[in-house]
């Protein structure tokens, strides 16, 4: 199975839970606007029961997207979001709709911990504006339920280099500089279109060596009417493209 077909199966998983959720909820409050007859137990158990089910599964689908790659579309992942923003307001209406029946469920009800739907939470404060997500996290605070995923938003995700780019960034860079060596022992003193080429060679060769050290470099220079601003292997190639050692010591 692709990860498209595992996320369009997830989301069917999650309208099957919705439904069973709606279908079992409707006739409970349908009963109570028009007769005034208040829930039995059973009832109230499965119903929170089926909210359970339902939100929990949206939680974790929320938890293994990213590994899905289905952040990777920005139209699915705002309107996920948008999903989510409606399902966290669910969830609130689920929440007080158990409380009101307290007395029935007779401890029943468990309060949730206190990273109850962060992913969730966290998926709304990422892809929506905050107007909305600030509002979402007022009405969460005035039910006292848990709004950790809006106020930590969580570490930010490693991104790995693949072996062989670091074996190719490697290669190409010792055999660069390998080859400048050996033409500056054969050609003690170039010509200027030839010392050009060696340089920009030379500065290609260290920044992809560069590239595969861990860490970051930031370079912020002014070179004869342009500003340049680089960061990390792009940031060596400008120190050694702009930097001329043999002209500093000729001077």
């Amino acid at each position: 199975m692709t990860n498209e077909q595992a996320v369009l199966q997830a989301e069917a998983e999650i309208e099957r839970l919705k439904q069973a959720y709606i279908e079992h909820l409707n006739p409970i409050v349908i009963k109570i606007h028009r007769d005034g007859d208040e829930p039995s137990l059973a009832d109230l158990l499965t119903s929170q029961k089926l909210g359970a089910k339902y939100f929990n599964f949206i939680e974790n689908f929320v938890g293994n997207s990213g590994l899905l790659g289905a952040h990777a579309n920005g139209k699915w992942v705002t309107g996920f979001a948008e999903t989510c923003q409606s399902v966290l307001s669910a969830y609130v209406v689920h929440v007080n709709f158990l409380r009101s029946h307290l007395a029935t469920l007779k401890g029943a009800l468990e309060p949730p911990n206190i990273g109850a739907y962060a992913n969730m939470q966290r998926m709304t404060k990422e892809y929506l504006p905050k107007d909305q997500w600030q509002r979402l996290k007022i009405i969460f605070k005035e039910n006292n339920l848990p709004t950790t995923g809006f106020e930590y938003s969580g570490a930010n995700d490693l991104n790995e280099t693949p072996k062989w780019q670091l074996l190719a960034g490697l290669t190409v860079g010792v055999l660069f500089s390998l080859i400048i060596l050996a033409s500056a022992i054969v050609i003690p003193s170039p010509s200027p279109t030839q010392f050009f080429i060696f340089r920009g060679v030379f500065a290609i060769s260290l920044a992809a060596i560069a590239a595969i050290i861990p860490g970051l470099l930031n370079v912020e220079s002014r070179f004869q009417k342009f500003s340049i601003k680089a960061t990390g292997a792009i940031a060596v190639f400008v120190i050694v493209w702009l930097l001329n050692p043999p002209a500093l010591v000729g001077s």
